[in-house]
């Protein structure tokens, strides 16, 4: 149960936030949706900092940032990402439900937030992350909701799925994860949380995010090299 409070959590958020948007979200004004956003990007950034601080290994987590950058790049994750949820926006008909669920879901799964809870959770038993991203995922819903219906309410389920089935497969790995790979995986996660946070406090997010997903695997790959006496990493 300790290993998917956090999916529950933020399928809760959901859920909430969505009621309220089909009760009064169509009275909320529209600057106050956005400097809510911002307000709750800026809380996120302080948690990534707080996640990665301090660096016990600031070479490592530099190599695995640059190097995850690198290959997310090579292989065009953010754009494919994004391509991927236009393609399955088009797919859907323009019935309430149907526009509502899809989108909730894109909005809510595609992305490293959601990846980045999970495996906090599973592998810390903590759930901060997926705490903050049930705010950020309510805020997002109210507004949502208000706009394409009730299906983001249903969203909210696919969500808690989604995001508990990686917990409990990270929760898995955290016998493999111990000791300093699981710090530097964590500092690693922790600056990417970051980054989430100042693309929402900016107008037009620049960090792409999704280029990032494997730099969590770098820290596992430099580990393995420097126990094969590859100090100077």
């Amino acid at each position: 149960m300790s290993h998917v409070l956090g999916a529950l959590i933020n399928g809760v958020g959901i859920v909430v936030g969505s009621l309220i948007g089909l009760l009064w979200g169509k009275h909320l004004a529209e600057d106050f949706r956005g400097q809510a956003l911002k307000v709750i990007g800026l809380f996120v950034v302080l948690i990534g900092l707080k996640m990665a601080w301090p660096l016990p290994d600031p070479i490592n987590t530099l190599l695995s940032i640059i190097l995850g950058a690198w290959l997310g790049s090579a292989l065009q994750l953010d754009r494919r990402l994004e391509h991927f949820g236009a393609w399955a926006e088009s797919r859907v008909g323009q019935s309430g439900f149907a526009k509502g669920f899809v989108a909730g879901t894109l909005i809510f799964n595609i992305g490293a937030m959601a990846i980045l809870g999970a495996l906090q959770d599973g592998l810390t038993g903590k759930f901060t992350i997926l705490a903050t991203k049930a705010v950020l995922d309510g805020t997002t819903a109210i507004i949502l909701t208000s706009v394409a219906g009730w299906g983001v309410m249903a969203a909210g389920v696919v969500t808690a799925l989604y995001e508990g089935a990686l917990s409990l497969l990270a929760g898995d790995l955290s016998t493999v994860l111990k000791g300093v790979l699981l710090t530097d995986v964590t500092v690693v996660g922790g600056l990417m949380i970051a980054a989430i946070g100042l693309n929402f406090i900016l107008d037009n997010g620049v960090i792409k995010i999704g280029n990032l997903l494997p730099a969590l695997l770098f820290p596992v790959l430099l580990l393995w090299l420097k126990s094969h006496g590859l100090e100077f990493l």
